[in-house]
């Protein structure tokens, strides 16, 4: 039977990290059924993250995002939203729909059951998390607060339909374009090419797992104080800490890096010698292009999305283990976990990073 699939429906409708940790999975399926023709079903925020023809054939776009981790909508109109998908998709009589996504509360699971009925694929393959993918023709058991690793989670599917998953290397696509505008932007933003540089991501898309801003502004000014370092604080056009942390470290003279798009934003973590951030979709670049970074959780599970391709470049900061982590929580009252993090606790993972790049720099001269 899977030897005669012509038709593949790959869906990935997560986040920034999300589409970053499926491509090894992507890449497997893809040697697998070389031979077919596989359709991505993403959202658009995160498609170019992607070298899609490395994937898939064509990308097709939810019109808003789906199974969303923000903030809870009716059933009713996450499926309206995207009745002209659906009728899409349908009208393409898929061989096998596979989702790589968990299926983390039963309102998704029940969104889902409705959605695969509606698309009609012949085959429906997925992630049978928690027993919340019953339903599924080919499905692979998942513990949602497990320690397995999101990464290999995903690759588990390829498994399950024979595809060789011995390459897990996460992927990031940046071109040249990307690269050639950054260090314009370094040059024109008068940075030295000498000095060195790291970037802080303060905000989040998740506002449980966003770190409070009078830490940032603490580590941001140690960082200059005693490594003279140039910090750029990066996060989207809209994200009122980036500002509020600028102004508070006006004396060291940060530089703003806002609304760049997927491409560039990796060419500068690129060029950056480490990256401080919440636990949050740009932390995963880092970690799929192997810039030193230390990444603060919450309440999130860490074990299933922290470093991975970077664990000896890279520092974990958790907060205090309270009753309701490890959790999934959109928004939370107390904010607990996150309020117990102290600067001296991110320092020490800045700190030992920091030390490693300075002997490497003292080593290379």
């Amino acid at each position: 039977m899977i030897n005669k699939i012509e038709k593949i429906l790959i869906m990935e409708a997560g986040g920034i990290g999300d589409i970053i940790m499926s491509t090894p999975v992507l890449r497997a399926l893809r040697e697998r059924f070389s031979s077919s023709n596989i359709t991505l079903l993403t959202v658009p925020r995160t498609a170019q993250a992607l070298n899609i023809k490395h994937y898939a054939d064509r990308v097709l776009y939810f019109n808003q995002e789906a199974f969303s981790k923000g903030p809870s909508k009716a059933i009713y109109k996450q499926m309206f939203s995207n009745l002209k998908l659906l009728w899409t998709l349908r009208k393409e009589g898929f061989d096998m729909m596979i989702d790589l996504e968990a299926i983390e509360t039963w309102k998704s699971s029940l969104l889902r059951y409705i959605f695969y009925k509606t698309v009609g694929a012949k085959n429906k393959v997925g992630r049978n998390s928690d027993g919340k993918g019953f339903f599924l023709d080919v499905k692979v058991n998942d513990d949602l607060f497990g320690r397995v690793h999101e990464v290999d989670r995903k690759l588990l599917i390829a498994r399950a339909l024979g595809a060789e998953t011995n390459n897990p290397k996460q992927e990031f696509y940046i071109s040249s374009e990307d690269r050639a505008f950054i260090n314009n932007w370094l040059l024109d933003s008068g940075v030295d090419g000498n000095r060195t540089i790291v970037a802080i991501q303060p905000g989040a898309f998740v506002p449980t797992r966003q770190w409070q801003s009078k830490g940032f502004v603490e580590v941001g000014r140690r960082l200059c104080q005693k490594y003279e370092a140039q910090i750029i604080i990066t996060g989207g056009s809209n994200d009122n800490v980036v500002y509020e942390i600028k102004d508070e470290l006006k004396d060291v003279k940060p530089i703003l890096a806002i609304g760049f798009s997927l491409g560039r934003f990796g060419a500068l973590l690129e060029r950056v010698q480490l990256f401080v951030s919440n636990d949050t979709g740009p932390f995963h670049i880092a970690d799929a292009i192997n810039t030193p970074y230390v990444v603060i959780f919450g309440p999130e599970n860490f074990y299933r999305y922290g470093p991975y391709d970077t664990r000896s470049s890279s520092r974990i900061v958790t907060g205090m283990k309270v009753s309701c982590s490890p959790c999934l929580k959109y928004e939370c009252r107390t904010h607990e976990c996150m309020e117990s993090i102290t600067p001296d606790m991110v320092w020490e993972g800045v700190e030992s990073l920091m030390k490693k790049t300075v002997k490497e720099k003292q080593l290379s001269r």
